[in-house]
């Protein structure tokens, strides 16, 4: 009996042609070829579409600021390449009006600033406008401080809350008067819960006397013309897909019938709101909004350290077709290639 010998090559492609012959359940009977359409992927689109977006948000510099963090921050946002960065105020001490003082310190900010090869937009705090004199030298310097901007769809509400400049508190003084733990106490309450905080006040004097000097001080601002910059802005933009109000003072915890009017133009149209100067994370739903309230990018403390919700970072947002995504990044979690330890921490 003649056999015939098949070469083996012919062998493996008689087998790829018989039927259940395949490599594996996801191939089928078709052969792997590098560069093929078939790659071994998910089937879910791309990211980065012509309407999608990302932005960084950058808390509390100042009150007693810590040399380096900031500096840090820019140099760490630059290697992420967002679109664009934007802060929640207090980039400078202030306090003064005394123009060199002033220049030295905008001087330094800038420096760091200038690190970013992305647009940065300001947003006033009570450090950066303390008085009547640093408010002309931010017009001089940066231009408005409460304005409006759109990008890719979404709105922008740049807003003042030291409009005017509000009078400062001396926080010194109130320490020395009370002592620490009081005012503690206080600012903790403060930032919690409203009726646990004054059932607390209730029961003590002394510390509903600080709160009250202190409440005095943290009143907001805001100008009729500021209110009716808002407005304008959202008669102009009814459609856009999602806006975005930034502010330094959280407006929401004090009693601002400006805010209030703001806040019945904003119904309707999905939002939120970010803001900052306690020095501490915090978060609020009202409605459906999210209120977030930013910790500190270099700022003085503004609890214990070991209070999760004080925090040196930076807000990453996301922007596509739903909600925006927020993530926070603390500084000290963010390293280069060369690796964790290579870190090099300010003092």
């Amino acid at each position: 009996m003649n056999r015939v010998r098949i070469p083996a090559i012919a062998l493996g492609a008689l087998a790829l042609s018989l039927p259940g012959a395949a490599f594996g359940a996801g191939q089928g009977a078709k052969d792997y070829r590098p560069g093929a359409a078939d790659v071994a992927r998910t089937q879910k689109d791309f990211a980065g579409g012509a309407g999608e977006f990302r932005f960084v948000v950058i808390g509390d510099r100042t009150g007693k600021h810590r040399p380096g963090v900031f500096e840090d921050a820019m140099e760490k946002v630059e290697r992420l390449r967002p679109d664009f960065v934007i802060n929640i105020g207090d980039l400078i001490e202030g306090n003064t009006e005394d123009l060199a003082q002033l220049d030295k310190e905008w001087a330094e900010v800038g420096a760091a600033i200038d690190r970013l090869s992305v647009p940065f937009f300001y947003v006033p705090g009570n450090h950066d406008l303390t008085n009547e004199v640093q408010r002309t030298e931010w017009r001089k310097r940066l231009g408005a401080d409460y304005y409006s901007f759109t990008y890719k769809n979404a709105l922008f509400l740049v807003l003042n809350t030291e409009d005017p400049p509000q009078p400062k508190i001396a926080r010194m003084k109130l320490f020395e008067q009370y002592g620490g733990e009081a005012m503690k106490a206080v600012f903790e309450a403060l930032q919690g819960d409203p009726a646990k905080a004054e059932a607390l006040f209730a029961g003590d004097p002394k510390l509903a006397e600080l709160a009250a000097k202190i409440r005095g001080s943290e009143n907001v601002a805001f100008s009729a013309d500021q209110v009716k910059m808002v407005r304008d802005a959202l008669a102009k933009y009814p459609e856009v897909r999602w806006t975005f109000v930034l502010m330094h003072r959280p407006a929401w915890k004090v009693d601002s019938p400006a805010f209030r009017e703001i806040e019945q133009m904003l119904k309707g149209r999905p939002h939120t709101v970010l803001a900052g100067h306690y020095h501490k994370y915090a978060y609020e739903a009202h409605g459906g909004t999210d209120y977030i309230q930013l910790g500190t990018t270099g700022g003085i403390p503004g609890g214990t350290a070991d209070d999760p919700a004080v925090v040196d970072h930076v807000m990453w947002v996301s922007v596509a077709e739903d909600a925006p995504r927020v993530s926070n990044l603390k500084l000290d979690g963010l390293f280069g290639k060369q690796g964790p330890a290579a870190i090099v921490r300010p003092d």
